[in-house]
């Protein structure tokens, strides 16, 4: 008999549970809110839709391994050399990277609980210890905790800001406090899926590519602010010799002539994101002030996305499930470690007043 490894067997598979057309054909609803999985559901940028057309073409012949063209734009658009950045399927398949590119068997990555659940699951499978620090009491990353947790098995330190699915972040100062004295052999992670949103809301977000500190390595992603979700695009900014090392693992036609070309077309959509960005500002204030006088409690965020805990497990999971019935989608946060917080994204401004009136008629009752 094979024998399937005991790190591999101790993962769960991913199940995404059922569609939204199962549910409506399930509890009849209607209308729809889908506010579950930090989209943007403006849609596909045009311009990203033409380039992908055109591109359609040639998807007889592999695409540039070396991703020159959308490299060049992310170089011009961060302002670093070309050779400083790495593109993949998804941020996650960087993150997956980390473990193939620099962590050792003996060494480990330390983070925060309540999190990206991506990085316990890609340590996991890469048989590497992922040491976590609890959040502090407002929801957010102890930079303090994890600074006096690192050990000289320390290889990699994970940061998300703002942090997913909490929304919280830190700030520029706090960054640099961290940064200070962070020991030689420790690689920073940032992830910065939700930069574009974050720095419109918050004037004191930190752009962690302008630091050009030699151990730092930030991640941005196409699938939240730039609405390509489904092509699966992400990139790295950091040291040209930690890129090299995760060049190296990579896959070498990642991502595809189809998903760079999206890309591109998205960068050069402007308009797009500018709307994007509005309609997002517009909304988290507009939730804010919602949750504010219905009393209910909720984390700052800096993302796309409002997190409100309702100090109980069982009252987050009915209030997930009766919201379900009536066609609005949100994730409950168990799997994340934060069973009595429920996690709101944006969504269209039709689909964020359905889910106030059904949020409030249910939390009446």
């Amino acid at each position: 008999m094979i024998h399937i490894p005991d790190h591999i067997q101790e993962l769960k598979s991913y199940n995404p549970g059922k569609t939204i057309e199962e549910y409506r054909a399930e509890f009849g609803f209607t209308q729809t809110a889908i506010l579950w999985n930090n989209e943007n559901n403006l849609g596909v940028p045009p311009k990203a839709m033409e380039a992908m057309a055109e591109a359609a073409r040639g998807v007889n012949v592999y695409p540039d391994p070396l991703s020159a063209n959308l490299r060049a734009k992310l170089a011009a658009l961060n302002d670093v050399d070309a050779d400083c950045i790495t593109v993949e399927n998804g941020s996650e398949s960087i993150l997956a990277n980390l473990f193939k590119a620099f962590i050792q068997p003996d060494e480990h990555l330390l983070t925060s609980e309540g999190t990206f659940v991506a990085v316990y699951i890609w340590a996991k499978s890469a048989n590497r210890e992922a040491r976590t620090i609890p959040l502090n009491a407002d929801y957010a990353f102890d930079l303090d905790a994890i600074k006096a947790a690192i050990t000289d098995k320390t290889k990699v330190v994970y940061l998300s800001n703002p942090n997913n699915p909490t929304g919280t972040m830190f700030s520029k100062r706090e960054l640099d406090t961290f940064l200070k004295g962070i020991p030689g052999h420790v690689i920073v992670v940032v992830d910065e899926a939700y930069f574009e949103y974050a720095t419109l809301l918050r004037g004191d977000y930190p752009d962690t590519t302008k630091l050009e500190h030699p151990q730092l390595i930030t991640l941005r992603t196409f699938s939240k602010a730039y609405a390509l979700a489904g092509v699966r695009l992400g990139y790295a900014v950091g040291p040209q010799r930690l890129i090299e090392a995760l060049n190296k693992v990579r896959m070498t036609f990642a991502p595809s002539s189809v998903t760079q070309a999206a890309g591109i077309g998205a960068l050069q959509d402007k308009r797009f994101l500018e709307q994007t960005l509005r309609l997002n500002y517009q909304a988290v204030t507009d939730f804010n002030s919602f949750f504010d006088e219905l009393g209910v409690k909720r984390a700052e965020t800096a993302g796309n996305f409002v997190m409100i805990d309702l100090q109980s497990a069982e009252k987050a999971e009915s209030l997930t499930a009766d919201l379900l019935r009536k066609g609005v989608f949100v994730r409950w946060l168990r799997a994340f470690g934060l069973p009595s917080c429920i996690r709101i994204s944006t969504g269209l401004a039709d689909e964020n007043q359905y889910f106030k009136e059904v949020f409030e008629s249910i939390l009446k009752g």
